[in-house]
Formats: structure tokens, C-alpha cells, sequence
């Protein structure tokens, strides 16, 4: 019996990213090998996952690619590069809001503050 699930990937509003994490610690922690990372991401990511996944692929379906392949062009597509100079926007223009615990807001700048920088 393996150790945790695999949920499906919300694409209106999961970070892809943080997904594609998640899923390689399950293949960490239950031992899955590396030849079935792909069929196991494919079969657990959800329909409207799929489907965008096999749309992003076309005309190759998505279990003749690699699993690095799919993860990227899934990045490329919902989480592109973010602009540092709209992010250090967003991060100034963040207030702490009524009620928000300063804990709470020092997160949220923190998650903010992820992009502000440019990487080469």
C-alpha cells in the first residue's frame, strides 16, 4: 500500500509547479521507478489536465514523450515567466489587509517576493 495520493491537477487554479513536486515525492517515498513517473502522472493528473496536456502535444499523444518533457511544456503553458518588474509592482502595492494576522501577511510577501528578482 503506497504512502499518500496523488490528487488530481486543478488547472483554473493549481500551481503546476507545486503539483509537480508533490508528485515526485509521492515517487520518492513510495519507490516508484523512474519508467513509470509518466504513466502515473498521466493517469492521476485528471481529464481537464489531460486533455490540455494532449492538446499541448499534438500530433504526439503524451505518453510518447518523457516525463521531464510533459512537466515542462505544462509550465511553459500555465505558469510562464513571470515579468520581475509586475511582480515587484504587485509585491509594493501589497498592504497588510484588516484582520490579517502579521504572520499571515508576512507569507503572503514572502510567496510575493518570489519573483521580484531577474534570473539569468
Amino acid at each position: 500500500m503506497g504512502i499518500g495520493k496523488i490528487t488530481e491537477f486543478n488547472v483554473r487554479s493549481g500551481n503546476w509547479n507545486s503539483y509537480v513536486e508533490r508528485v515526485e515525492m509521492y515517487f520518492k517515498v513510495n519507490s516508484i521507478k523512474e519508467e513509470l513517473w509518466l504513466p502515473t502522472l498521466i493517469a492521476a493528473m485528471g481529464d481537464e489536465a489531460y486533455e490540455l496536456l494532449s492538446n499541448l502535444t499534438s500530433p504526439v499523444k503524451p505518453s510518447e514523450k518523457t516525463f521531464s518533457t510533459v512537466t515542462k511544456v505544462m509550465k511553459d503553458h500555465l505558469q510562464p515567466k513571470p515579468s520581475f518588474m509586475a511582480e515587484r509592482y504587485r509585491f509594493r502595492q501589497r498592504r497588510q489587509q484588516a484582520g490579517e494576522s502579521i504572520t499571515l501577511y508576512i507569507s503572503e510577501l514572502k510567496r510575493l517576493a518570489r519573483y521580484c528578482y531577474k534570473y539569468k
